[in-house]
């Protein structure tokens, strides 16, 4: 399980990494991506879904991470609110989205920046301990 675990946030983490180029050099599949997941029920319960894995990966995986208290509680905080968008009907989370990707389009390039940083700092906290 943990082996399973550690692999899942690698993906995680590498994946974070791969979005900064894609908000860089195409801001406009980087913002469909990111409105995808609030356009249909689907999408909605996809993303809440992966969220719920890889929370449960972190806080699985961070007892043997670098700062290991801050990424169990970032598993729990993603498992959390995760579970309360699974409880709450998706529209308002398509409502959310709807506010917010305005600000996300405006600073897509940020976002994309600390999307490869937050990646970035979750492999180095993750495979700096099996050296």
């Amino acid at each position: 399980m943990e082996t399973i675990s550690q692999i899942i946030v690698v993906l995680f983490a590498v994946g974070l990494m791969c979005f900064e180029p894609v908000a860089i050099i195409a801001k406009t599949k980087a913002i469909h991506f990111l409105e995808a997941f609030a356009k249909t029920p689907f999408y909605h319960f996809l993303e809440q879904t992966l969220r719920l894995i890889i929370g449960a990966a972190l806080v699985t995986a961070s007892p043997i991470m670098l700062y290991s208290d801050l990424f169990g509680i970032l598993g729990w905080v993603v498992i959390i609110t995760s579970l309360m968008l699974i409880g709450l009907p998706w529209r308002w989370h398509q409502k959310f989205a709807q506010k917010v990707i305005p600000t996300v389009k405006k600073y897509i390039h940020v976002y994309g920046v600390l999307s490869f940083t937050l990646g970035a700092l979750t492999l180095y906290c993750l495979v700096s301990t099996h050296f």
